[in-house]
C-alpha cells in the first residue's frame, strides 16, 4: 500500500451510526472519508461499529463492519454499549465522526472527535430541544475527553477555541471536508431554476429565500426554486410558510435524491442558493462549484473560506440583502457562468479540497495518536 508515513499497525474503531439512515451532511462527510481511506490505506485494520445494519458496501479486507445489535437509542448505544465493544476488539484508536463520542475511559484507546459547528450554542432555537439538549451534554463533554480533535474548517477551530477556551491548541487539527471532482466535460444547458440542498430545518433559512423571492416576484421578475435534501425537524414550519405564499407554484420540494440526480441538478441550475444561518463548512457550496454553477451564499465565515472571490454574498438576516444579490443574476443571465481566470480559480479549490487530502490528514492525527509518546 501506500502508506509511507505509518510506522506502526493500528486497529482503528469508528462509529458509523449515521450510515443506517438519510442523515444528509454527516452521512456524505462519513461515506467519502471511508471511502477516500480504503483507496489510502491497506494495512492498518478498521472496525466500523453500528447498533443496526448499514447500506454502505466496505470494498477492503482490512474494513470490517461489527454489527451489535441493540434496542437503545443511538446516543445511548454509543455511551453505554459500544465502550464494551470497543474493549473487546482491542481498538488503539477510536474515531467518533459526528460531534459526540462514547465517555468511558478505557485504558490504551485514543479518542478522536470530530467537531463540525457549534450551532447549538449560536442558533440554539433552531434546533430540536432533545438534538440540542443531548450535543451540549454529551457533544462538549466529548471535546473534553477527547486526545484529538478534528474541526472540518478554520471557522470551527475558531469557534472551538471561544467556547472551550482551556483545550490545549496542540490537540486541535484543522482538516477540510473534500469533494470528488468531476470528470471534465461539456457543461450542460442550464434551466431557468434556482436550486437549494439541504434539509428543511429552520437553521437553513428557507423562509428568508422564500421572502427574497416573492419580493422579486413583486419587480416583475418570474423566480423558479427547486429544494433537494430531506424534511429535517420542524419543516412544518416552512411548509406552511409556502402555502401562504405567492410564489407557492413556483417551488418544487424534491426531497432526499440519489447522487445522480443531485449531481444533475447542480449542473443545471442557473444558481445556487445557499441561505444557512450558520454552518461548520458548508459542503453544498463545494458541490455546486465543484459542478461549475455560481453561487449565491451567506456571508459567513466557512463560505467565504471556501468560496473566496467566487462566492456572492448576502446577509442571511435580511430578504432584501439576498433579493438584491439575486436580481444581478436576472439582470444579467451571463452571470450563472464563471469567466475562464475564475475557472482557473475553481480548479485550485477542488485540489485543495479533495477526500484524498482530507483522508490523508486524517490517517496522520490517527498515527499521531496511536504512537508512544517519547
Amino acid at each position: 500500500m501506500m502508506n509511507n508515513f505509518l510506522e506502526i499497525f493500528m486497529r482503528i474503531g469508528i462509529d458509523v451510526k449515521h450510515l443506517r439512515k438519510n442523515s444528509a451532511g454527516i452521512k456524505v462527510y462519513l461515506e467519502n472519508l471511508l471511502d477516500a481511506l480504503q483507496k489510502l490505506d491497506s494495512e492498518n485494520t478498521y472496525f466500523l461499529f453500528s447498533p443496526s445494519p448499514i447500506s454502505y458496501k466496505l470494498k477492503n479486507e482490512n474494513f470490517n463492519l461489527v454489527v451489535t445489535p441493540s434496542k437503545l437509542p443511538g446516543i445511548l448505544w454509543q455511551q453505554y454499549e459500544l465502550p464494551h465493544y470497543v474493549k473487546d476488539y482491542k481498538i488503539d484508536v477510536f474515531w467518533g465522526p459526528e460531534q459526540t463520542i462514547f465517555l468511558k475511559k478505557l485504558s490504551g484507546v485514543k479518542k478522536v472527535l470530530t467537531v463540525h459547528d457549534f450551532a447549538y450554542r449560536r442558533y440554539p432555537k433552531t434546533m430540536k430541544r432533545s438534538v440540542r439538549t443531548i450535543t451540549e451534554h454529551y457533544g462538549s463533554r466529548s471535546i473534553l475527553r477527547s486526545d484529538a480533535l478534528v474541526c472540518v474548517s478554520d471557522f470551527t477551530a475558531k469557534e472551538l477555541s471561544h467556547f472551550f477556551s482551556g483545550i490545549a491548541k496542540e490537540k486541535i487539527h484543522v482538516i477540510d471536508n473534500g469533494i470528488v471532482a468531476s470528470i471534465e466535460k461539456e457543461p450542460e444547458a442550464k434551466e431557468d431554476f434556482l436550486l437549494f440542498t439541504g434539509s428543511l430545518e429552520p437553521r437553513k433559512n428557507l423562509k428568508t429565500l422564500l421572502r427574497a423571492l416573492e419580493i422579486l416576484k413583486e419587480k416583475g421578475y418570474s423566480p423558479k426554486l427547486k429544494i433537494a435534501g430531506p424534511a429535517g425537524w420542524k419543516n412544518k414550519s416552512f411548509r406552511a410558510a409556502l402555502e401562504n405564499s405567492s410564489i407557492r407554484e413556483s417551488v418544487e420540494i424534491l426531497g432526499f435524491l440519489s447522487k445522480e440526480k443531485l449531481e444533475h441538478l447542480y449542473a443545471t441550475t442557473k444558481a445556487f442558493v445557499f441561505p444557512s444561518l450558520y454552518e461548520g463548512f458548508g459542503l453544498p457550496v463545494l458541490e455546486a462549484l465543484n459542478a461549475k454553477t455560481r453561487v449565491f451564499t451567506s456571508e459567513n465565515s466557512p463560505m467565504q473560506e471556501i468560496l473566496g472571490t467566487l462566492g456572492i454574498y448576502f446577509s442571511p438576516e435580511s430578504e432584501y440583502s439576498l433579493a438584491e444579490s439575486l436580481e444581478k443574476l436576472y439582470q444579467n443571465s451571463s452571470l450563472s457562468f464563471y469567466t475562464e481566470k475564475e475557472l482557473e480559480k475553481r480548479r485550485e479549490i477542488l485540489e485543495k479540497y479533495s477526500w484524498e487530502n482530507t483522508a490523508k490528514k486524517m490517517l496522520s492525527v490517527f498515527e499521531s495518536c496511536a504512537r508512544p509518546k517519547s
